[in-house]
């Protein structure tokens, strides 16, 4: 497959490869220096400066779940505020609360709201289903006691990048499936809805690509899954099977023209539409996975971003 990278992400690219010709591939590096390095993407490659007038950490306990969070607020309001709950991405094996700092002090200052982040358990020292139980929890939580959180418990969005969009829907379809309160909508960026033991168009075209290849999504799995004896099919783990989504909270899905994971999103997008669900879906052409971590380097990946904005906007206010 001939790639055509947006031309900023292409200099983006050819700095790193000129910088290291010979890196060594992600699965071959232990997962701590893996997780340094994600965190220092996120402080090199995304948008810095950004002020939101409340930041603190804190920790929710639910259901046997201990979940840091990280509370964002645009701005000091005795009023209650929209919000966000969001979970962010790494393959269910890195990332943290200062990985996304900045796109969620994006989505606070752009949408005019509050975003709650969670530090979910990762793998391969907590396996699955130990991500989804924090999120469920801590979801559950901030759903039931919004005022705590100066939330309006109506005006409370989820989303996610890549793992954090598997987990955001994983989250909406639990809740739904049970019948209890729901977030207002779901922002899902390139999220990965099939994972185990599934091949797309798009997986086999890029199977070799440059932020995630095939070595790459494998290895997340195997220390996400890897030794398990699970049902490879359950829902928790791939949302694009889940029972039902009729019902399902309004959804805005995201891709990139060069990522394995595009296909499935649209898929995705696609079944929830046919379950009646009110969805949009939008492919940013030239990008490829990870790129809501280069807003600062790439500026369609900060327009996509505004983008995701706009959306909780108008969902939300």
């Amino acid at each position: 497959m001939e790639i055509e990278l947006d031309p900023h992400l292409a200099i983006v690219v050819e700095k790193a490869q000129q910088a290291n010709p010979n890196p060594p591939h992600p699965a071959d590096i232990p997962v701590d220096l893996f997780r340094a390095g994600y965190v220092l993407q996120g402080q090199t490659q995304a948008l810095q400066g950004l002020i939101c007038e409340e930041v603190y950490d804190s920790m929710i306990d639910n259901d046997g779940c201990s979940v840091p969070v990280r509370v964002y607020r645009a701005q000091q309001t005795p009023a209650l505020q929209p919000g966000l709950i969001f979970i962010h991405g790494g393959g269910f094996t890195i990332g943290n609360l200062d990985s996304h700092d900045s796109l969620c002090r994006q989505f606070a200052l752009q949408a005019g709201i509050t975003v709650v982040a969670l530090d979910y358990r990762l793998a391969p020292e907590n396996k699955f289903p130990a991500a989804v139980d924090d999120c469920l929890a801590a979801t559950r939580w901030i759903l039931g006691n919004a005022e705590a959180l100066g939330l309006r418990a109506d005006k409370i969005a989820i989303g996610g990048d890549s793992a954090g969009g598997n987990l955001s829907a994983v989250v909406c379809n639990e809740l739904n499936q049970s019948a209890e309160a729901l977030p207002a909508c779901q922002l899902l960026i390139y999220p990965g809805v099939r994972l185990v033991d599934f091949q797309t168009e798009s997986r086999q075209q890029l199977e070799t690509g440059v932020t995630l290849d095939k070595r790459t999504i494998d290895h997340f799995n195997d220390m996400y899954v890897g030794g398990l004896d699970i049902d490879t099919n359950d829902p928790r783990l791939c949302p694009a099977l889940a029972p039902a989504l009729k019902g399902a909270p309004t959804a805005h899905v995201i891709t990139a023209e060069y990522d394995p994971l595009r296909d499935e999103g649209e898929e995705y997008y696609q079944l929830l539409s046919a379950a009646g669900v009110t969805a949009t879906y939008h492919c940013y052409p030239g990008l490829m996975h990870n790129f809501v971590m280069q807003t600062a380097v790439v500026p369609a990946a900060n327009e996509a971003v505004l983008d995701c904005a706009r959306f909780l906007k108008e969902q939300l206010h």
